[in-house]
């Protein structure tokens, strides 16, 4: 390589210059031709195949060696040197091949040849050339509040097109380009002073003036942060092809009324009006604004219109703006669909695609709106680890929604919540996802099916809230896929139930809480309730869940839960969670859903249970028998939201008369506690006190006495029993051989029948119990002759 010897003349580069501004001036200043100081500096054009050099533009790229040159030649540091071409601004602003020294024009609206400029600005640096005109990002000076300037206003050529001849004097700031070299070989150019074109002028804070420095700022930095991109920072070569993908549906979708919906007048104006005599470097095409805009005016329009789109920060503002360019079909173009929006251009990124989702939400099926995300961080589903991830996120989520959430999100009509419930945790499962309906409900146990879960997709999307709803689910789902939860809902569905709550520990609880336990079916319906709330499963998977009369019984169960007692519900939370250590569950809790504080801002058509007055919810439903419709209906509530306030906070048992604690056994229970087993057989066994004196002492009755004993297992003392009327031969006779009823052996003992089924207790004749089956039935336990 030639040694490059040093000017005598040195002059350094303005801030921003591009090369060819800066050896111009240097030629200038050295005055010499322009040809000779590129030759000194060792900047020959190349050779071609046929032959001939070829012209190298060596302000798109310089190598090594000749950025060493120069700066040997002119005093000036190599780096400094190579900031001066286009490849300061290269995976940036602008895509360069370095070995052919060309400008990717397909990519990023890179310019091949010729660049805008500022009128003002030359005019102040004695026609010294900014490098960042020549980026096709440059539509504007932010400094002096204008359009830059297309073409020369004298013989409308594009600046800097082609090389300052090399046979003159460069001219700063004049128009380069050269004559014919038969007619004038060393003519420097068109010689108009280009300080003097004519150019739109903007006020400040004009929308051109505002896109022109965000692009600015993000092609310096290199990174994205405006807008949409405040949420989702990206590089600036993808926040650049996304807004040159907007840009150019913009400018090929949108007619003249399109577009002044979104761009101020006068650069709208500016972009439509035609020049006369302009010859910008090629005609706007039909797909205009996909490759670099051949004005600065529509450029501009170009990018205010996108960053109407990408620089709002509010995501569905930006989805409507973008929406009318979603919703029609333009010749060259292909209907925009949730698969097809990554064909809008070439290194786009996901906030694009994520305007993109919101935009085509309104025509997506629900099901597609809870799998692209469209309501609340539009992206497309991934296979990447779906089913770990999806298998992770199912056995955090009970069958049945949770009744928080539920109450939330179930709108005012249009479904029962035993069908919306299933519903929504199946529908949690597509979110973000590819799985079928039949996938998702098989993941939970099948509590529902796919017919059922698309019917409340489809209701749900004809309700005003359904977007927020879809924002509670995707947000249920993020959450869920970011926390472990404290319950595995799949364990407790493959749980064996059929222990759950014995009938000795129900009659238990009934007998401590001074309940009566029933006959039965009061039992299957503490089973059934207690197996929903530990599995998260709807009650009619329970075990003990009947095959008839369906519908009472599930009117009856919600109507347990209504009317229980705190003491009913404690006692049945610590039978479960007996059951649950039974099956070697002991670290998790009996029950347990999300904070609903994630639901704070979003406007669903439920409302929370949490903000009920309870005082007043237990004074509304004392004492009737619809408990939930009065109190719903009073509180401005659905009777969902009630039922669960009432479920979790219970309203404590009224105070009793006698009677009805007679009948309910109360008497019994409070007895109970007070002569025990041990004290019941001292005082009648050991000190041999009567039952009637012991029933005396204590204020109750001597049945009530002798009932206890009889529980006790304490054998009564017959010897002591006064003298009856009738003997035990003749009952017998009478009730069990002849089966008389006692009301009739009454009346012909001229007594009551509370009296005969006195004496019945007394000579042990077997009772038939109240509604027993039959006769026989009840009497064959005992079928012996009298002793």
């Amino acid at each position: 390589m030639e040694v490059v010897r040093t000017l005598p003349i040195r002059m350094a580069p303005l801030p921003g210059e591009s090369l060819d501004s800066w050896l111009e001036a240097l030629a200038r200043r050295l005055h010499t031709r322009y040809g000779s100081l590129l030759s000194h500096l060792g900047l020959v054009n190349q050779p071609r195949d046929n032959g001939r050099s070829g012209a190298v533009n060596w302000t798109v790229a310089l190598s090594d060696d000749e950025a060493s040159g120069i700066a040997h030649a002119t005093g000036v540091n190599r780096e400094v040197i190579h900031a001066l071409t286009l490849a300061r601004f290269g995976g940036r602003a602008v895509l360069i091949d370095r070995e052919k020294r060309q400008v990717n024009r397909h990519r990023l609206w890179g310019r091949g040849a010729g660049s805008r400029y500022c009128p003002d600005c030359l005019a102040e640096s004695c026609g010294r050339w900014q490098l960042n005109w020549r980026l096709g990002w440059s539509f504007a000076c932010v400094r002096h509040c204008l359009l830059l300037a297309d073409a020369c206003p004298a013989c409308g050529r594009l600046p800097r097109r082609y090389p300052f001849s090399r046979h003159s004097v460069p001219l700063p700031g004049v128009c380069g380009f050269r004559p014919s070299r038969e007619l004038h070989p060393a003519a420097p150019g068109c010689g108009q002073d280009l300080a003097r074109a004519e150019i739109l002028r903007l006020p400040k804070e004009h929308p051109a003036l505002t896109a022109q420095n965000l692009l600015s700022q993000s092609i310096e930095t290199g990174t994205a942060d405006f807008g949409q991109y405040a949420h989702l920072p990206q590089t600036c070569a993808v926040a650049l092809s996304e807004v040159r993908a907007v840009a150019g549906r913009m400018l090929t979708s949108l007619d003249a009324d399109g577009l002044a919906a979104l761009v101020p007048g006068d650069v709208l104006d500016a972009h439509l009006r035609l020049v006369t005599g302009a010859r910008p470097l090629r005609q706007e095409g039909e797909r205009a604004g996909f490759m670099a805009p051949p004005t600065a005016a529509m450029t501009a329009v170009g990018v205010i219109a996108a960053l109407r789109v990408l620089g709002e920060e509010d995501l569905a503002t930006a989805a409507r703006t973008l929406r009318p360019l979603t919703s029609t079909v333009r010749d060259g173009f292909e209907k925009s669909t949730a698969t097809t929006v990554g064909t809008w251009g070439r290194g786009t990124g996901p906030v694009l695609r994520k305007v993109q989702l919101a935009a085509l939400a309104a025509s997506m099926r629900p099901s597609d709106q809870l799998r692209y995300r469209s309501a609340e961080d539009p992206a497309p589903p991934s296979a990447a680890r779906q089913g770990q991830r999806l298998r992770r996120r199912a056995s955090r989520l009970p069958a049945a929604m949770w009744p928080q959430w539920a109450v939330r999100l179930s709108p005012t009509r249009g479904a029962y919540p035993r069908v919306l419930a299933p519903a929504l945790a199946a529908a949690t499962l597509l979110v973000g996802s590819r799985i079928s309906f039949d996938e998702a409900v098989a993941m939970l146990g099948q509590a529902t099916d796919a017919l059922a879960l698309s019917r409340m997709l489809q209701m749900l999307e004809q309700t005003p809230r359904w977007e927020t709803t879809a924002s509670a689910l995707t947000r249920l789902a993020d959450y869920l896929d970011a926390r472990p939860s404290p319950i595995n809902y799949e364990r407790r569905r493959s749980l064996d139930y059929t222990d759950l709550l014995s009938a000795e520990t129900w009659a238990q609880i009934c007998r401590d809480a001074g309940q009566h336990p029933g006959t039965g079916r009061r039992l299957r319906i503490a089973q059934c309730v207690v197996f929903t709330q530990i599995s998260g499963t709807p009650i009619d998977h329970a075990p003990e869940f009947p095959t008839a009369d369906q519908d009472v019984f599930r009117a009856e169960a919600e109507r347990f839960t209504e009317v229980w007692t705190p003491r009913i519900r404690q006692a049945l939370r610590e039978a479960a969670r007996a059951f649950l250590h039974r099956h070697g569950i002991r670290r998790e809790p009996l029950t347990w859903h999300p904070q609903t504080n994630l639901l704070d801002d979003l406007d669903l058509p439920g409302r929370d249970a949490d903000g009920i007055d309870i005082q007043r919810l237990h004074d509304l439903v004392r004492g009737r028998r619809s408990p939930t419709r009065a109190a719903a209906a009073t509180l401005g509530l659905s009777i969902e939201a009630v039922r669960l306030a009432l479920e979790e906070h219970p309203a404590p048992a009224q105070p009793l008369t006698p009677s009805q604690a007679r009948a309910l056994g109360r008497v019994s229970h409070a007895i109970r506690r007070i002569l025990t087993e041990e004290e019941l057989r001292r005082r009648y066994l050991d000190e041999r006190q009567s039952a009637k004196a012991i029933a005396d002492d204590l204020g109750v009755s001597r049945q009530t006495i002798t009932r206890l004993a009889l529980e006790y297992g304490i054998p009564l003392q017959r010897g002591r029993r006064s003298h009856h009327p009738v003997d035990r031969e003749w009952l017998f006779e009478q009730y069990v051989t002849c089966r008389r009823p006692l009301p009739e052996l009454a009346r012909e003992m001229r007594v009551s029948t509370a009296t005969m089924n006195r004496w019945a207790h007394d000579l042990n004749v077997p009772l038939r119990p109240r509604g027993g089956a039959s006769h026989r039935e009840a009497l064959r336990p005992d079928t012996g002759s009298p002793s």
